[in-house]
């Protein structure tokens, strides 16, 4: 049955679009047929062009008849044709039944015959050329993609006040040719005078001054404004920005910020659904600029049958450094599962660093006080069940992450290690070191149907220094729930003990956590409108009593789910079966409700 499952999973993935417009659920439009004379690429391209026009016009929803369908469609044909530089095509379409058939004689590609480009000298010298050249066709994609490149110089090499590219294609039929100039309207070159903050009410100036990293004296650039702008809004303090340039004077301008300030208080209430955990509540609480410099305190409190915590949260920006910032935090936190009982109180500061665009390296201390009540028989020693833990820790941290969007990826990876090494100061002779690493991976295909995506996730923990039982049972490795693998109940999975029951008989005991854990997931999602889409799913995992992580014994869970996507993040209904079924365990199905995708 589990090879069934991953069977069907590969091929959900890997089907053709094209399959799939042969099916009519998916597809109300009539078919058709495009055939170019001569040029089997050529025909090729504008098949899959005028798909693809089909799936965002939202014109052809006014047509119902094909002949009107194919009129439309001749046009976007021709234009497409110009596009490729084919100025003398013909296009024919004639109509069967439900399915349409087109006709293309392209003729002569046209080609450019001159080119020019209208530039001061002094800014031509540094021109490194441009993607189009003497001979080549005239490709509307390649023309602009000059103008793109003579703007982008222009705004990187010269202090003109406004930058003006533009171009002009002279069509010669008679030779199947073009004249092509490229002109830079004139425009003084200046520098920068004054740079002003306006608007601004509970933040202080000089910070965002330093966040627009525009001075007095600067070559004036509008491509530098606007990633000022951009910058500005990064803040989250920010709902609106706008620049206004003054008219030159002496060689200067004058740039004015004028800003509008977002409210920086939120309040938040969530609510969400486990089978095996149960209905879930949160609140939280933010402030986004407590010391006037984007400084943030958020207090955050999650209610369930089995977890309770409240958390406050002081975030530092530009913590000694631009790139730098510090995390300061308060948790109270009790946890009630099958096999342990645990309250505990930690204290945390960590400092992370953007050591590039997309790797940030962190490292702290974290102190934690807590006291277990162990409910396996055998796991403690019977004299003292219950453990008392004063845990120091220094948490080490590197993150990768090149993914879009933080609640719902649609392409991009990330990867995340920590090493946390822990002494017990109630009793020093307790070492041990946990390790953690997880890995995911999205891939959208936008040219197919639903543009589904291939989300991965890998994780793997290994804990050294100690034996299974002698670690906390709170820090010990588990399996199974919504954020591991779906399919079976919140800390199921991992090692047991044998136990043996009133009659005598030898039973299994609840999971006692592990120093190994091992877990994969493959999803499907899918977009079926703006608003709903749809996911399938395949989780596996363990947890072992050895440190080492292995990729066997695996406990795999399949299931699917619907999502409701919202501006913020999607809203995800998740019902998943355990393959692997143990009698008088794991339940038949459970079902997950709550914000943001799985992973």
């Amino acid at each position: 049955m589990r090879i069934l499952f991953v069977s069907l999973l590969v091929v959900l993935l890997a089907l053709p679009m094209q399959l799939a417009a042969a099916i009519p659920f998916f597809d109300r439009l009539p078919g058709f047929t495009l055939l170019v004379q001569g040029d089997p690429q050529l025909q090729e391209k504008l098949t899959s062009e005028l798909n693809e026009l089909r799936k965002n016009s939202s014109a052809l929803e006014n047509y119902e008849d094909p002949a009107d369908i194919a009129h439309y469609e001749r046009g976007n044909l021709e234009k497409l044709l110009r596009a490729q530089g084919y100025y003398d095509a013909t296009v024919y379409e004639s109509v069967a039944g439900n399915q349409i058939f087109y006709s293309v004689t392209p003729g002569p590609q046209y080609h450019i015959k001159s080119l020019d480009i209208d530039m001061p000298a002094g800014l031509r010298a540094g021109f490194s050329g441009l993607p189009i050249h003497v001979g080549d066709p005239l490709i509307a994609s390649k023309v602009l993609e000059g103008v793109e490149k003579i703007t982008k110089y222009l705004n990187e090499n010269a202090c003109l006040l406004n930058v003006d590219v533009s171009y002009q294609a002279t069509v010669i039929h008679q030779e199947a040719s073009a004249r092509l100039e490229y002109r830079v309207a004139p425009s003084p070159e200046v520098h920068v005078g004054q740079v002003r903050i306006e608007g601004v009410s509970s933040i202080e100036e000089d910070y965002l001054l330093d966040k627009v990293k525009i001075k007095s004296g600067d070559c004036f650039s509008r491509s530098k404004l606007d990633a000022a702008q951009l910058r500005l809004l990064r803040t989250n303090l920010i709902a609106n920005v706008n620049t206004e340039v003054s008219e030159p004077y002496d060689g200067l301008v004058d740039v004015t910020f004028v800003i509008q300030e977002r409210n920086h208080r939120t309040i938040t209430l969530g609510v969400g659904y486990t089978s095996d955990e149960g209905t879930g509540i949160s609140a939280a609480w933010e402030h986004r600029n407590v010391f006037h410099r984007g400084e943030k305190i958020e207090v955050e409190s999650k209610l369930n049958e089995v977890k309770q915590t409240l958390e406050g949260k002081l975030t530092i920006p530009r913590f000694f450094h631009d790139k730098q910032r510090l995390t300061a935090s308060i948790a109270l936190e009790g946890e009630d599962v099958d096999s342990y009982r645990s309250e505990s109180l930690t204290f945390s500061a960590l400092v992370s660093r953007k050591i590039s665009k997309h790797r940030t390296l962190s490292g702290g201390a974290e102190l934690k006080f807590s006291e277990v009540d162990e409910k396996v028989e055998g796991a403690v020693e019977e004299e003292d069940p219950d453990e008392n833990y004063t845990l120091l820790a220094f948490p080490l941290g590197f993150k990768l992450n090149t993914t879009d969007k933080p609640l719902d990826a649609h392409r991009g990876a990330t990867s995340a290690l920590e090493v946390k090494p822990y002494i017990d100061l109630r009793n020093t002779n307790t070492t041990f070191i946990k390790n953690t690493l997880q890995l995911t991976a999205y891939k959208t295909a936008n040219d197919w149907r639903y543009k589904p995506t291939l989300a991965l996730r890998l994780k793997a923990g290994a804990i050294t220094g100690e034996p299974n039982l002698e670690l906390p049972a709170d820090e010990r490795f588990y399996a199974g729930g919504g954020g591991s693998v779906r399919g079976y109940g919140y800390q199921e999975l991992g090692p047991r003990l044998v136990e043996i029951n009133d009659e005598g008989e030898e039973t299994l005991s609840d999971a006692i956590g592990g120093r190994g854990l091992s877990e994969i997931s493959f999803e499907g999602r899918f977009r079926f409108t703006d608003t709903w889409g749809g996911v399938i799913f395949l989780d596996g995992g363990n947890a072992y009593e050895d440190a080492a992580p292995k990729f066997s014994d695996l406990f795999w869970g399949t299931g699917f789910g619907v999502r409701y996507i919202t501006s913020f993040a999607p809203i995800r209904m998740d019902i998943a079966f355990p393959l692997d079924r143990r009698e008088g365990i794991d339940d038949r199905y459970q079902v997950y409700v709550s914000l943001g995708q799985a992973f």
